[in-house]
């Protein structure tokens, strides 16, 4: 891949071509912007050199692996992780290392540097533990408490992306003229449509028991009154009076700050129909200013591809009537099921560009250690995929519901992680339900967050 005295020489070993040809693409290729060239050869380690006599040699153990353990737990990362004082940390003085041995030498014609880089961040960014560990909730999805970013306590830091930046560093210590493709960081604002109208699909009885929870749960007897009143304009044929629709609100705030929000539509039977007259001009209004139109799959979509397929078409059809055109069709899975690698080898099938669903349920941080939006790797047909991750680092829930936090404290928490998406450069992708701004409350919150984003 490229040619020129700007072009790196990346020498490697020849086990595992496929994971470091995709791994090396997205690292030196997609973040940093380099050309480079692969040579595989007999070695111990990685080397990257530029013709002119100097090297960067790097360790290489995750690839060493004998095949056998591949995709197994004795080739997953030994605890407790070594902390180490590395020069391009960026969040925290010390760097936990997934793969590697305590070294750093800088000698006049080489720097030699004990970090495993390119195999930690296909870890990371693959979800390998994730294909590995059985632990599971009871939604057949991977617990934050059983990954390592838990367990080590790095949850709250982009670390693929921060051992990219230690590269970088070391490459710029032996070439100082080397540059980097600039990346500016996006603020990725997404809702997941659960409820865009409280009356849609639902009975009688489900409404009076939505509006008791208003009243109990809540405690918001204002709430309770406004989603009741609305839900008889609504029944009255009058759904944009319903509590729920808070899309115009949405878009307003995002439009005030320069931001594109990306809503998400069911297409499932059985929840609200993609077929509504309301929700065709919904759509239709929220594609007319400019925003985004994409697909919440149902629960069972995760593992079920042809089930996937089928809603997919259903949006698609849905959007091609109402003449919604996009350049991206992307969204997530309901709920923040995900299978490493099922999820994604059957959205790559039905033909989306971007999945947005790599986020824990229960916590916010960086469940693939990267906020870069990044091509995938199917680690059971060992094949990097068309699909791209657009990682979530944040939503309501999680803040709110799962941790508990007190309004201010989760604005707190969303601008840290904020800070540290900008230190790396990256996309902070947060997830507000449109629903949940029925309590003012909570809207107060999201208008203040997004402000200040």
């Amino acid at each position: 891949m490229g040619s020129g005295d700007q072009v790196l020489h990346v020498k490697m070993p020849p086990t595992f071509p496929a994971e470091r040809q995709y791994v090396c693409g997205v690292v030196l290729g997609d973040f940093l912007g380099q050309d480079y060239r692969i040579e595989v050869m007999e070695r111990s380690d990685v080397s990257i050199s530029r013709g002119d006599g100097k090297e960067l040699r790097l360790a290489d153990i995750f690839f060493q692996m004998p095949g056998e353990r591949w995709l197994k737990l004795e080739s997953l990362p030994r605890q407790p992780l070594e902390r180490w004082v590395l020069p391009g940390t960026v969040c925290q003085p010390t760097l936990p290392v997934l793969y590697g041995h305590r070294y750093y030498e800088v000698h006049p014609d080489h720097l030699a540097l004990g970090l495993d880089i390119f195999g930690s961040v296909f870890f990371m960014l693959t979800r390998y533990e994730e294909a590995v560990k059985p632990d599971r909730d009871d939604q057949g999805r991977f617990p934050a408490a059983a990954s390592l970013a838990v367990r080590e306590s790095f949850l709250d830091r982009p670390l693929a992306d921060e051992y990219v930046e230690v590269l970088w560093r070391a490459l710029q210590t032996l070439w100082p003229g080397l540059t980097r493709r600039p990346r500016e960081g996006r603020v990725l604002l997404s809702h997941d449509a659960d409820t865009p109208n409280s009356t849609l699909g639902r009975s009688y009885a489900e409404v009076a028991l939505t509006t008791a929870g208003d009243l109990v749960k809540r405690g918001s007897p204002l709430l309770a009154a406004r989603r009741l009143a609305g839900s008889v304009r609504s029944w009255r044929g009058r759904p944009e009076a319903d509590v729920c629709n808070t899309f115009d609100l949405i878009m307003d705030a995002a439009e005030r700050s320069g931001f594109r929000s990306a809503f998400h539509f069911t297409t499932e039977r059985g929840a609200y129909s993609i077929a509504d007259p309301w929700i065709r001009a919904l759509m239709r209004h929220i594609h007319g200013r400019g925003h985004e139109i994409g697909l919440q799959a149902s629960p069972a979509a995760y593992s079920n591809g042809a089930q996937l397929q089928e809603e997919v078409d259903r949006l698609r059809y849905a959007a091609e009537r109402e003449g919604i055109r996009q350049e991206w069709w992307g969204g997530r899975q309901h709920g923040l099921r995900f299978a490493a690698p099922a999820t994604w080898a059957a959205w790559d099938a039905a033909g989306l560009d971007y999945d947005s669903t790599l986020g824990y349920a229960d916590r916010p941080g960086f469940r693939c250690g990267t906020c870069h939006e990044h091509r995938v790797f199917d680690l059971h047909r060992r094949r990097p995929l068309r699909l791209r991750e657009r990682p979530l680092i944040a939503s309501e829930v999680a803040l709110l519901d799962c941790l508990r936090l007190a309004p201010e404290d989760a604005h707190k928490e969303i601008r840290r992680l904020r800070e540290r998406c900008r230190l790396v450069g990256g996309d902070f992708t947060l997830l507000w339900h449109n629903d949940r701004l029925a309590d003012r409350r909570e809207r107060d919150l999201f208008l203040q967050v997004v402000r200040d984003l």
